[in-house]
Protein backbone atom coordinates (compact mmCIF):
# COMPACT_ATOMS: atom_id res chain seq x y z
CA UNK A 1 0.00 0.00 0.00
CA UNK A 2 2.73 2.23 0.98
CA UNK A 3 4.83 1.50 -2.35
CA UNK A 4 1.26 2.20 -4.37
CA UNK A 5 0.61 5.02 -2.61
CA UNK A 6 4.58 6.99 -3.02
CA UNK A 7 3.77 6.02 -6.78
CA UNK A 8 1.01 8.10 -7.08
CA UNK A 9 2.49 10.67 -5.39
CA UNK A 10 5.64 10.48 -7.96
CA UNK A 11 3.22 11.24 -10.82
CA UNK A 12 0.71 13.06 -10.06
CA UNK A 13 1.97 15.01 -6.75
CA UNK A 14 1.10 15.83 -3.66
CA UNK A 15 -1.78 18.31 -4.64
CA UNK A 16 -2.93 15.96 -7.11
CA UNK A 17 -3.71 13.21 -4.67
CA UNK A 18 -5.45 15.38 -2.35
CA UNK A 19 -7.66 16.31 -5.55
CA UNK A 20 -7.67 12.55 -6.49
CA UNK A 21 -9.25 11.50 -2.34
CA UNK A 22 -11.71 14.44 -2.41
CA UNK A 23 -13.10 12.77 -6.34
CA UNK A 24 -13.39 9.59 -4.25
CA UNK A 25 -15.62 10.90 -0.90
CA UNK A 26 -18.86 10.58 -0.25
CA UNK A 27 -21.78 12.11 -3.07
CA UNK A 28 -24.24 11.73 0.06
CA UNK A 29 -24.03 12.89 3.79
CA UNK A 30 -25.51 12.81 7.14
CA UNK A 31 -25.65 15.64 9.50
CA UNK A 32 -26.45 15.33 13.42
CA UNK A 33 -25.23 17.39 15.82
CA UNK A 34 -25.88 17.86 19.59
CA UNK A 35 -25.83 20.92 21.43
CA UNK A 36 -23.26 20.84 24.32
CA UNK A 37 -20.57 23.05 26.60
CA UNK A 38 -16.86 23.42 26.57
CA UNK A 39 -16.85 20.41 28.89
CA UNK A 40 -17.92 18.10 25.70
CA UNK A 41 -14.66 19.09 24.01
CA UNK A 42 -13.28 15.18 24.42
CA UNK A 43 -16.57 13.92 22.36
CA UNK A 44 -15.03 12.34 18.87
CA UNK A 45 -15.91 14.63 16.42
CA UNK A 46 -16.57 17.80 18.57
CA UNK A 47 -16.72 21.18 16.69
CA UNK A 48 -17.54 24.40 17.70
CA UNK A 49 -20.30 25.86 14.84
CA UNK A 50 -21.15 29.76 15.10
CA UNK A 51 -24.74 30.17 13.67
CA UNK A 52 -27.83 32.15 14.01
CA UNK A 53 -25.60 34.73 15.99
CA UNK A 54 -24.48 32.10 18.70
CA UNK A 55 -21.20 29.80 19.47
CA UNK A 56 -22.17 26.48 19.56
CA UNK A 57 -20.45 23.65 21.19
CA UNK A 58 -21.71 20.74 19.29
CA UNK A 59 -20.95 17.31 18.65
CA UNK A 60 -22.18 14.33 15.89
CA UNK A 61 -24.65 11.80 17.03
CA UNK A 62 -26.33 9.07 15.16
CA UNK A 63 -29.73 9.21 17.00
CA UNK A 64 -31.87 11.25 19.86
CA UNK A 65 -34.97 10.20 21.68
CA UNK A 66 -36.76 12.33 23.55
CA UNK A 67 -39.21 10.70 26.27
CA UNK A 68 -42.36 12.65 26.87
CA UNK A 69 -44.55 13.37 29.51
CA UNK A 70 -48.29 12.57 29.30
CA UNK A 71 -50.53 15.05 27.21
CA UNK A 72 -47.05 16.56 25.86
CA UNK A 73 -48.33 19.32 23.14
CA UNK A 74 -44.79 19.32 21.82
CA UNK A 75 -43.32 22.62 23.36
CA UNK A 76 -40.23 20.95 24.89
CA UNK A 77 -36.88 22.33 24.52
CA UNK A 78 -35.09 19.36 22.09
CA UNK A 79 -35.66 21.48 19.15
CA UNK A 80 -33.16 24.15 20.50
CA UNK A 81 -31.12 21.37 21.74
CA UNK A 82 -30.00 19.96 18.29
CA UNK A 83 -28.41 22.14 15.72
CA UNK A 84 -30.27 22.96 12.54
CA UNK A 85 -33.16 21.74 14.86
CA UNK A 86 -32.89 18.08 13.74
CA UNK A 87 -31.33 15.44 11.46
CA UNK A 88 -29.99 16.64 8.07
CA UNK A 89 -29.30 14.44 5.05
CA UNK A 90 -27.82 15.71 1.49
CA UNK A 91 -26.79 14.88 -2.00
CA UNK A 92 -25.23 17.04 -4.50
CA UNK A 93 -27.69 18.87 -5.44
CA UNK A 94 -30.65 18.96 -2.30
CA UNK A 95 -29.93 18.93 1.79
CA UNK A 96 -33.36 18.21 3.61
CA UNK A 97 -33.63 18.52 7.93
CA UNK A 98 -36.21 17.59 9.46
CA UNK A 99 -37.65 19.48 12.44
CA UNK A 100 -37.34 17.35 15.96
CA UNK A 101 -40.46 19.02 17.36
CA UNK A 102 -44.40 18.23 16.76
CA UNK A 103 -43.68 19.85 13.38
CA UNK A 104 -41.34 17.13 11.86
CA UNK A 105 -41.97 19.03 8.96
CA UNK A 106 -38.82 19.17 6.17
CA UNK A 107 -37.55 21.85 5.09
CA UNK A 108 -35.19 22.29 1.94
CA UNK A 109 -31.53 23.59 1.54
CA UNK A 110 -30.73 24.34 -2.02
CA UNK A 111 -27.24 24.26 -3.88
CA UNK A 112 -25.90 26.60 -6.33
CA UNK A 113 -23.68 23.83 -7.69
CA UNK A 114 -23.27 19.97 -7.40
CA UNK A 115 -21.39 19.32 -4.16
CA UNK A 116 -21.77 18.02 -0.70
CA UNK A 117 -21.85 21.36 1.93
CA UNK A 118 -23.00 20.50 5.37
CA UNK A 119 -19.88 19.54 6.73
CA UNK A 120 -18.43 23.38 5.88
CA UNK A 121 -22.06 25.44 6.27
CA UNK A 122 -23.81 23.09 8.95
CA UNK A 123 -27.02 24.29 7.13
CA UNK A 124 -25.86 27.97 7.84
CA UNK A 125 -23.29 29.28 5.48
CA UNK A 126 -21.37 32.25 6.04
CA UNK A 127 -20.79 35.10 4.09
CA UNK A 128 -17.73 34.15 2.81
CA UNK A 129 -19.12 30.57 1.95
CA UNK A 130 -22.21 32.25 0.04
CA UNK A 131 -19.75 34.60 -1.75
CA UNK A 132 -18.04 31.20 -3.07
CA UNK A 133 -20.77 29.76 -3.82
CA UNK A 134 -23.19 27.45 -1.13
CA UNK A 135 -26.57 27.11 -1.41
CA UNK A 136 -28.78 27.76 1.67
CA UNK A 137 -31.84 27.34 2.63
CA UNK A 138 -34.50 28.45 0.64
CA UNK A 139 -37.96 28.06 1.99
CA UNK A 140 -40.38 29.48 5.18
CA UNK A 141 -42.00 26.32 5.91
CA UNK A 142 -43.12 27.92 9.46
CA UNK A 143 -46.03 25.60 10.38
CA UNK A 144 -46.95 23.87 6.88
CA UNK A 145 -46.58 20.36 5.44
CA UNK A 146 -43.55 21.83 3.60
CA UNK A 147 -42.54 19.48 0.96
CA UNK A 148 -43.52 15.43 1.47
CA UNK A 149 -43.80 16.04 5.07
CA UNK A 150 -45.94 13.38 7.41
CA UNK A 151 -48.97 14.71 8.67
CA UNK A 152 -52.61 14.50 9.78
CA UNK A 153 -56.27 15.36 8.25
CA UNK A 154 -58.45 16.17 11.03
CA UNK A 155 -61.62 16.08 8.76
CA UNK A 156 -60.78 20.68 8.27
CA UNK A 157 -57.24 21.38 8.05
CA UNK A 158 -53.82 19.90 8.32
CA UNK A 159 -52.72 19.10 12.32
CA UNK A 160 -48.81 17.95 13.45
CA UNK A 161 -48.27 14.70 14.74
CA UNK A 162 -49.10 15.06 18.50
CA UNK A 163 -49.31 14.67 21.43
CA UNK A 164 -46.73 11.53 21.67
CA UNK A 165 -45.59 10.00 23.86
CA UNK A 166 -41.64 9.79 22.66
CA UNK A 167 -40.22 11.81 19.64
CA UNK A 168 -36.80 9.83 18.18
CA UNK A 169 -34.82 10.67 15.39
CA UNK A 170 -31.96 7.92 13.92
CA UNK A 171 -29.51 8.38 11.00
CA UNK A 172 -30.20 4.21 10.03
CA UNK A 173 -27.40 4.11 7.30
CA UNK A 174 -24.61 6.30 4.92
CA UNK A 175 -22.73 4.85 2.09
CA UNK A 176 -20.94 6.96 -0.41
CA UNK A 177 -24.16 6.52 -2.78
CA UNK A 178 -27.31 6.27 -0.38
CA UNK A 179 -28.57 7.69 3.11
CA UNK A 180 -31.45 7.00 5.48
CA UNK A 181 -32.74 8.39 8.08
CA UNK A 182 -35.82 7.77 10.43
CA UNK A 183 -38.23 9.79 12.14
CA UNK A 184 -40.85 8.59 14.50
CA UNK A 185 -43.01 8.50 17.14
CA UNK A 186 -44.21 6.41 19.90
CA UNK A 187 -48.17 6.82 21.79
CA UNK A 188 -49.29 9.32 19.07
CA UNK A 189 -52.85 10.32 20.05
CA UNK A 190 -54.56 11.04 16.93
CA UNK A 191 -57.10 13.95 17.56
CA UNK A 192 -60.66 13.45 16.26
CA UNK A 193 -62.71 15.76 13.44
CA UNK A 194 -63.96 18.91 15.63
CA UNK A 195 -67.03 18.09 13.80
CA UNK A 196 -67.39 14.73 14.82
CA UNK A 197 -65.92 13.68 17.87
CA UNK A 198 -64.79 9.60 18.07
CA UNK A 199 -63.90 7.49 20.85
CA UNK A 200 -60.25 7.86 21.02
CA UNK A 201 -58.43 4.98 19.84
CA UNK A 202 -55.29 3.24 20.97
CA UNK A 203 -52.28 5.27 21.15
CA UNK A 204 -50.40 4.68 17.57
CA UNK A 205 -46.72 3.90 16.69
CA UNK A 206 -45.50 5.66 13.25
CA UNK A 207 -42.28 6.57 11.43
CA UNK A 208 -41.26 7.93 8.41
CA UNK A 209 -37.88 6.57 6.64
CA UNK A 210 -36.42 9.31 4.17
CA UNK A 211 -34.41 7.30 1.46
CA UNK A 212 -31.62 10.16 -0.21
CA UNK A 213 -29.65 8.71 -3.06
CA UNK A 214 -26.60 10.37 -4.58
CA UNK A 215 -26.78 12.15 -7.83
CA UNK A 216 -30.76 12.75 -7.13
CA UNK A 217 -32.60 15.95 -5.58
CA UNK A 218 -35.70 13.59 -4.57
CA UNK A 219 -36.12 11.58 -1.38
CA UNK A 220 -38.58 8.11 -1.26
CA UNK A 221 -40.27 7.86 1.91
CA UNK A 222 -41.86 4.65 3.59
CA UNK A 223 -44.35 5.11 6.70
CA UNK A 224 -45.08 2.58 8.68
CA UNK A 225 -48.10 3.00 11.39
CA UNK A 226 -49.09 0.19 14.40
CA UNK A 227 -52.10 -0.12 12.56
CA UNK A 228 -54.43 1.11 9.65
CA UNK A 229 -55.88 4.54 10.27
CA UNK A 230 -58.08 7.66 8.29
CA UNK A 231 -56.40 11.03 8.17
CA UNK A 232 -52.57 10.40 7.51
CA UNK A 233 -51.11 12.76 4.78
CA UNK A 234 -48.47 14.09 2.71
CA UNK A 235 -48.48 16.97 0.06
CA UNK A 236 -46.79 20.63 -0.49
CA UNK A 237 -47.03 24.40 0.65
CA UNK A 238 -48.37 27.08 -0.68
CA UNK A 239 -45.41 29.05 -1.95
CA UNK A 240 -46.18 32.13 0.42
CA UNK A 241 -47.90 30.16 2.52
CA UNK A 242 -49.72 33.00 3.82
CA UNK A 243 -51.10 35.40 0.91
CA UNK A 244 -54.49 37.17 1.00
CA UNK A 245 -54.83 36.95 -3.10
CA UNK A 246 -56.33 33.59 -4.58
CA UNK A 247 -54.18 30.74 -5.60
CA UNK A 248 -53.71 30.14 -9.47
CA UNK A 249 -53.32 27.19 -11.51
CA UNK A 250 -49.59 28.68 -11.70
CA UNK A 251 -49.29 28.40 -7.95
CA UNK A 252 -50.54 25.00 -7.45
CA UNK A 253 -51.05 22.02 -9.56
CA UNK A 254 -52.61 18.64 -8.90
CA UNK A 255 -51.87 15.90 -11.85
CA UNK A 256 -53.79 12.61 -11.75
CA UNK A 257 -51.05 10.36 -13.50
CA UNK A 258 -51.79 6.52 -14.89
CA UNK A 259 -49.51 5.66 -11.75
CA UNK A 260 -50.12 8.08 -9.52
CA UNK A 261 -51.05 11.66 -7.74
CA UNK A 262 -48.54 14.79 -8.55
CA UNK A 263 -48.88 17.97 -6.08
CA UNK A 264 -46.68 20.45 -6.75
CA UNK A 265 -46.43 23.54 -6.11
CA UNK A 266 -44.27 27.03 -7.80
CA UNK A 267 -44.07 30.44 -6.06
CA UNK A 268 -41.48 33.42 -4.72
CA UNK A 269 -41.00 33.83 -0.94
CA UNK A 270 -39.06 35.08 1.62
CA UNK A 271 -36.86 31.96 2.96
CA UNK A 272 -36.34 33.84 6.11
CA UNK A 273 -36.99 36.59 8.54
CA UNK A 274 -33.44 38.47 7.45
CA UNK A 275 -34.70 39.89 4.33
CA UNK A 276 -32.44 42.88 4.60
CA UNK A 277 -29.28 39.94 4.37
CA UNK A 278 -31.61 37.21 2.11
CA UNK A 279 -33.35 37.97 -0.73
CA UNK A 280 -36.77 36.42 -1.57
CA UNK A 281 -36.26 32.47 -3.57
CA UNK A 282 -38.75 30.98 -6.43
CA UNK A 283 -38.93 27.80 -5.35
CA UNK A 284 -40.92 24.82 -6.66
CA UNK A 285 -41.54 21.52 -4.48
CA UNK A 286 -43.43 18.37 -5.57
CA UNK A 287 -44.60 15.12 -4.05
CA UNK A 288 -45.88 12.13 -6.07
CA UNK A 289 -47.74 9.77 -4.23
CA UNK A 290 -48.10 5.83 -6.09
CA UNK A 291 -51.58 5.03 -7.01
CA UNK A 292 -51.86 1.99 -4.62
CA UNK A 293 -51.70 4.53 -1.54
CA UNK A 294 -53.08 7.65 -3.01
CA UNK A 295 -56.57 8.51 -1.31
CA UNK A 296 -58.71 11.55 -1.52
CA UNK A 297 -56.95 14.92 -2.40
CA UNK A 298 -57.68 17.50 0.12
CA UNK A 299 -56.20 21.02 0.90
CA UNK A 300 -56.60 24.23 3.76
CA UNK A 301 -55.82 27.40 3.56
CA UNK A 302 -51.50 26.39 3.49
CA UNK A 303 -51.78 23.27 1.67
CA UNK A 304 -52.48 21.02 -0.85
CA UNK A 305 -52.34 17.40 0.51
CA UNK A 306 -53.32 13.42 -0.32
CA UNK A 307 -54.33 11.25 2.12
CA UNK A 308 -52.33 8.22 2.47
CA UNK A 309 -54.28 4.84 2.55
CA UNK A 310 -52.69 1.39 4.12
CA UNK A 311 -50.29 0.69 7.18
CA UNK A 312 -46.68 0.88 4.51
CA UNK A 313 -47.33 3.62 2.24
CA UNK A 314 -44.38 5.21 0.29
CA UNK A 315 -44.25 8.41 -1.62
CA UNK A 316 -41.60 10.65 -3.28
CA UNK A 317 -40.31 14.09 -2.82
CA UNK A 318 -38.34 16.54 -4.58
CA UNK A 319 -37.74 20.18 -4.48
CA UNK A 320 -36.32 23.05 -7.07
CA UNK A 321 -34.74 26.18 -6.04
CA UNK A 322 -35.11 28.09 -9.80
CA UNK A 323 -33.39 31.48 -9.03
CA UNK A 324 -31.09 29.67 -6.66
CA UNK A 325 -29.47 26.73 -8.73
CA UNK A 326 -26.77 27.71 -11.49
CA UNK A 327 -28.24 25.22 -13.68
CA UNK A 328 -31.56 25.01 -12.21
CA UNK A 329 -34.02 22.06 -13.88
CA UNK A 330 -37.06 24.61 -14.54
CA UNK A 331 -37.18 28.40 -14.02
CA UNK A 332 -40.92 28.95 -14.06
CA UNK A 333 -44.32 26.87 -13.21
CA UNK A 334 -44.74 25.60 -17.00
CA UNK A 335 -40.40 23.98 -16.84
CA UNK A 336 -41.42 23.03 -13.29
CA UNK A 337 -44.51 20.75 -14.49
CA UNK A 338 -42.87 19.32 -17.57
CA UNK A 339 -39.53 18.69 -15.62
CA UNK A 340 -42.06 16.86 -13.13
CA UNK A 341 -44.03 14.84 -15.13
CA UNK A 342 -40.65 13.22 -16.73
CA UNK A 343 -39.91 12.67 -13.37
CA UNK A 344 -42.75 10.91 -12.22
CA UNK A 345 -43.55 9.08 -15.25
CA UNK A 346 -41.54 5.78 -14.32
CA UNK A 347 -42.32 5.83 -10.35
CA UNK A 348 -43.85 3.13 -8.48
Amino acid sequence: MFRSTKNILGRIGFLGYLGLLVSCSPRVATSFWRIGTPADSTRAGYTVIHAEGKTRHCYPITEWTDSIQPNYTGKGDTYHQLHHHGVAVESEHMAYRIYFDKKQTIDPYCKRKPQLELATSHWYPNDSLLAAGYGDDILRVSGTVGVGSVKYWNGQKMVHIEPVAERSQRIVQQTRTSATIDVSVKGWEIPSDPRAPRIPSSPINLSARYTLRAGHRDMRCDVRVSEPIEGLCTGVQFIPAKSSAPRTPSDTSIIILPNGVLLASWGTDWPVNDSAKYAKETVGLAVFIPKAYAGALVHDKQNNLCLLKGTTPHFYLTVCGATKENHPVATNATEWLIYLRRWAKHLR
